[in-house]
């Protein structure tokens, strides 16, 4: 912080640094009736000062920086989504200077975008890669824009003889993704599970195959959420080394898309999640083992009495992944005939 001196008149008097002109350093000088009160008005020209100089950038060039600022934290899908909205989204806003930003520049930027057939979804995150990159250097400024409603989603879960017909129908790597995926496994998990991770019935599921910002396939240690990082039972899937399933969450995707228009089955792969979670609540299975069983994360959702006392109920534990075990396994026999 800026010293300030005494002048004769009993006044005080600080300096700061504005600029330089014809090689020479050009000071401000602030003077006040105490010393403290001189200080704070150096202070806070150095403070807006420093503060101008970054706002003086464009959305554009705010954007950017905040990618390369946070491309060490990001997860490389979320990292690739930016990186495109950033190439193909928002072209309108990257000239505007921040500072000259407008609640109404933003709102026209949503309805164009909504013209363009964009998603809400698409639109919503387009918004707040725009928010988060401005308020990375005007934080006070807050915009008021109204946003295209949330769809209201509907999952469908299958049945369970769309679920035999399925497995009836398929082998190998789809056939092994199908029966993991009624357990409640994402794709990305199915394609980052090794035969190492598998031990006694009882698999450790630890990472997620997910595409980075170069469009590759890529095998990630850090699991979705954290209550991702979990241990399922799961079938016979026969011995091995590696991969479990040796193709990648796209090619799943594909696959079972064609599998499920042959059958004239109408659901996507993720829906075996949905059937999972259906199947444990018809079994009567408590939300908090069908929670830590799928890998969603419960953060937020349970008191702590339940969060500490709950999840060192192991037995009961052990009788509710008994209780649905029993019931997926029906899959495993029928698929063996």
């Amino acid at each position: 912080m800026p010293k300030a001196k005494k002048l004769p008149s009993g006044a005080w008097q600080t300096y700061v640094y504005s600029h330089t002109e014809n090689g020479k350093r050009k000071y401000i000088s602030f003077t006040a009736g105490t010393k403290a009160e001189a200080e704070l008005k150096a202070a806070e020209y150095k403070a807006n000062k420093k503060r101008q100089r970054y706002v003086d950038i464009t959305v554009g060039e705010a954007i950017d920086r905040y990618i390369e600022s946070k491309s060490g934290v990001l997860s490389p899908s979320t990292l690739r989504e930016y990186l495109r909205s950033a190439k193909h989204d928002l072209d309108e806003l990257r000239p505007k200077k921040i500072k000259n930003l407008t609640s109404e520049d933003l709102q026209l930027f949503v309805t164009h975008l909504t013209i363009e057939g964009k998603s809400e979804k698409t639109i919503r995150n387009n918004m707040a890669l725009v928010r988060a990159s401005v308020a990375l250097f005007q934080p006070d400024i807050n915009y008021r824009v109204s946003l295209p409603p949330k769809k209201v989603s509907r999952p469908v879960s299958p049945s369970d003889e769309a679920i035999q017909a399925l497995l009836d129908n398929s082998q190998g790597n789809l056939h092994k993704a199908i029966l993991l995926g009624i357990r409640g496994m994402r794709r990305g998990e199915i394609c980052a599970l090794m035969y190492e991770d598998i031990q006694d019935g009882f698999a450790h599921i630890h990472a997620d195959m997910i595409m980075d910002s170069d469009k590759k396939w890529i095998i990630k240690e850090r699991p979705k959420t954290e209550g991702s990082d979990r241990t399922i039972r799961v079938p016979d899937l026969g011995q091995g080394t590696g991969r479990v399933v040796t193709c990648t969450p796209g090619v799943i995707t594909n696959h079972f898309a064609r599998l499920r228009d042959k059958l004239g089955i109408s659901i996507r792969f993720h829906d075996l999640r949905h059937y999972f979670a259906s199947t444990a609540a018809v079994l009567n299975i408590p939300d908090i083992y069908t929670a830590d069983f799928g890998g969603w994360s419960r953060a937020g959702n349970a008191p702590v009495m339940k969060s500490v006392y709950q999840n060192n109920i192991k037995s009961m534990s052990d009788y509710y992944a008994d209780k649905l075990e029993e019931h997926l396994q029906k899959f495993d026999r029928k698929s063996a005939t």
